[in-house]
């Protein structure tokens, strides 16, 4: 039985994750200052709201690259987006696979990208462009 997980494994964690707590840290550092200290309180206002955003950015980011995956069984294929509930594909729903240096890029039939994914970031990149040949998905350079 062939199962292939695509998972993008990205660098960026171990950095989005540092910034990620620097802006918590910071977020509640402006906070505690800003209920003891009535000067600079618009200085502090615009960084509260800066350092929310990057936290909010973060936690987006890697969540991303924690829950979005695609799963290739014999049978089926299962999409994890990054919001909402898994999707489920037949081959037979995707239009091409199209391959450019070392980046591939999977269609579905109403010619939306389903995902994309590269040889650098992908440990098995190549046996999942195998596969879904093997499935009868078309290529396309």
């Amino acid at each position: 039985m062939n199962h292939f997980k695509l998972r993008k494994n990205s660098p960026a964690v171990p950095i989005v994750s540092i910034i990620l707590a620097l802006a918590v840290i910071r977020f509640v550092s402006s906070l505690l200052v800003l209920f003891y200290e009535e000067t600079l309180t618009s200085y502090l206002y615009i960084f509260l709201v800066l350092y929310g955003i990057a936290a909010l950015v973060c936690v987006i980011l890697l969540v991303r690259m924690r829950r979005c995956q695609l799963m290739f069984h014999d049978s089926n294929i299962i999409y994890t987006p990054l919001f909402g509930p898994d999707r489920e594909l037949s081959y037979s729903e995707l239009q091409k696979l199209s391959m450019g240096g070392r980046t591939y890029v999977l269609y579905t039939m109403d010619g939306r990208k389903l995902v994309k994914f590269n040889d650098l970031h992908t440990d098995n990149a190549s046996e999942i462009v195998a596969f879904l040949k093997s499935k009868g998905v078309k290529t396309e350079i």
